[in-house]
């Protein structure tokens, strides 16, 4: 009798001889199919070969796959973020930035500041698009909706604020001069506490609030800022923010300050408030006029400017009588008493013989004009009121025999021509003529660096709408405007350095001097903006398959590899 089938698969080994004398070895499993009556093939598997000759079995290579296989493929744009890489890295921004928080919250606050960067005026929820081409510090991606949030929790923790202010501070040096810039940035809300009406530098009829910025002066890189309503005073916001100097391990810095501030009630609370500062004064205010004419012969050939032969300069020293009504009763004064001080000044005066001759020459041109008018019988009713003061001030008018004759006062023109091209510097420091003219020459620069910042980085009209994220995105555009910053100097270094002989006669050649003097010409005429417009058609592709990655540029010409050299960004 035969016996019964289990039913349970079986396993063999199968040979089988190839033509070229191996031995394919193959595991198959049977069934028996009891209504067939005969085992039935489940499944085979090659587990491996002996070659020919030999004995033992051997594995063979896996059989190649038939599916076609994609390869990963990114584009991305890396010319602009190159650059900003390299200003992020050189400049310590990113480095402060990280001390300052932590690595994720520092990313996004350097993502935001290099979007702003390279995107002139455009809102920040354009960040979304931007960074699908565009790779950013955060690599995890930023919304529109995360740029607000972290807005706002700058603005409600300002612990990374202040501690970025300090690790700034840290790079100058340890009696530093700070410029202030005051400025107005305008806003639609009205849930903001901090927006009111007062004088708006913009001139649109909007409330606004105070921005104040510190500088330091001799590398133009922004320090600090603070917020103030925007009704508040200059000079009461800018002893304010002096104080958070205080907690940044400085000595008192000499202010460095626009002619706006200039008042002699301003110039009492500076130094009621023992801080040095040095502002622009008016030539013919009643007390400084008088100390201008008392200066004898300022065009002397020692007091040319070292570094502007257009400029002549001295300093006087004067002791200035202040009044002052008390606030309160102290030390045998009562409350509303009038209090006399006197305190000593430094009055830095120059004169600019360029500007004064071309002063003068508009003068000329405005008399001898109206000049022309009179004696060609035009009416004196018919002049403008600018050229009736004219007439009034300059013109000798006499009638003889029915004909008008006109002269020119010769001594009303020297007088009111005598004191062209003159400027002062105020002064509660001892301070070198010249130092003090270059210091005040550098926030200058800096004042106009803050007038472009205002439409790099959407501050024209705030959208917040809370005083938190006020406050946070007033902290990303201070990073963003010390990324620019650092570019522009670095700029102005690059073009000072172009075609200039530094001794290497591998440098010093005419062929070298071409090419940077074709790239100086060309950076001429490129804005911060256009530079980055230029750049951001340098793309990088790469594809990642199994066989292996390969990586390319977009080619760029020879003028642009030497301007990304000589910058640093590239390696020579």
């Amino acid at each position: 009798m035969s016996r019964t089938a289990s039913g349970l698969p079986k396993t063999k080994q199968v040979k089988r001889l190839q033509k070229n004398g191996d031995t394919y070895i193959y595991e198959v499993t049977t069934k028996y199919n009891p209504d067939k009556r005969y085992n039935e093939h489940v499944s085979s598997k090659l587990i491996g070969k002996i070659l020919k000759g030999g004995e033992e079995i051997v594995s063979t290579r896996p059989r190649r796959s038939t599916k076609c296989e994609k390869p990963k493929a990114v584009r991305k744009t890396v010319g602009v973020t190159d650059i900003l890489d390299w200003i992020g890295r050189e400049s310590g921004i990113d480095s402060d930035l990280l001390l300052s928080t932590d690595k994720g919250t520092a990313q996004k606050i350097m993502s935001i500041a290099r979007f702003w960067m390279a995107n002139p005026d455009k809102s920040i929820r354009r960040i979304e698009e931007w960074q699908i081409d565009h790779c950013i510090p955060y690599t995890d991606g930023m919304s529109e909706d995360m740029c607000y949030m972290l807005m706002k929790e700058l603005g409600r923790d300002v612990t990374t604020s202040q501690s970025y202010f300090r690790c700034r501070a840290v790079h100058t040096s340890s009696r530093a001069s700070i410029a202030v810039d005051t400025t107005t940035v305008s806003s639609y809300s009205e849930n903001l506490n901090d927006v009111r009406f007062g004088y708006n530098k913009d001139g649109n009829s909007l409330a606004a609030v105070k921005l104040l910025t510190l500088f330091d002066v001799e590398s133009h890189q922004p320090i600090a800022f603070s917020r103030q309503p925007g009704n508040i005073p200059d000079v009461i916001s800018v002893l304010n923010t002096l104080k958070q100097l205080s907690v940044f391990s400085m000595e008192k810095p000499l202010l460095v300050l626009d002619g706006g501030f200039f008042s002699e009630s301003n110039i009492l609370a500076f130094i009621r408030a023992r801080t040095k500062f040095l502002m622009r004064g008016q030539v013919d205010s009643k007390w400084i006029l008088p100390e201008l004419e008392s200066v004898d012969g300022i065009e002397k050939a020692s007091n040319i400017c070292p570094f502007d032969p257009d400029i002549y300069g001295t300093t006087c020293r004067i002791s200035h009588g202040f009044t002052w009504e008390r606030t309160r009763s102290r030390g045998g004064s009562s409350k509303g008493d009038t209090v006399y001080e006197e305190h000593r000044l430094y009055l830095h005066f120059f004169l600019n013989t360029d500007r004064a001759r071309i002063e003068r020459a508009s003068l000329n041109t405005d008399i001898l004009r109206v000049k022309e008018q009179l004696e060609r019988g035009v009416d004196q009713s018919l002049l403008s009121d600018t050229e009736k003061r004219i007439v009034k001030k300059f013109l000798i008018l006499k009638e003889r025999g029915g004909s008008l004759s006109v002269k020119v006062d010769d001594d009303a023109v020297k007088e009111a021509s005598k004191y062209y091209g003159y400027f002062v510097l105020v002064s509660n420091e001892k301070q070198d003529t010249f130092k003090a003219l270059k210091e005040y020459r550098l926030r200058e620069r800096t004042e106009e660096g803050f007038r472009i910042d205002k439409q790099y980085n959407d501050a024209h009209v705030t959208r917040s709408k809370s005083t938190a994220s006020l406050e946070g995105r007033f902290f990303c555009q201070f990073v963003a405007y010390g990324y620019e910053e650092y570019f522009r100097q670095q700029l102005s270094r690059l073009k000072d350095s172009l075609a200039v002989p530094n001794g290497d006669p591998e440098h010093d050649n005419s062929e070298t001097f071409r090419k940077e003097k074709s790239l100086l010409s060309w950076l001429n005429k490129m804005s911060v903006a256009k530079l980055f417009d230029w750049f951001d058609t340098i793309q990088e592709t790469t594809v990642d398959t199994k066989i292996g990655k390969a990586r390319w540029r977009t080619e760029t010409i020879e003028r642009d590899r030497l301007f990304l050299q000589k910058l640093g960004v590239l390696k020579a």
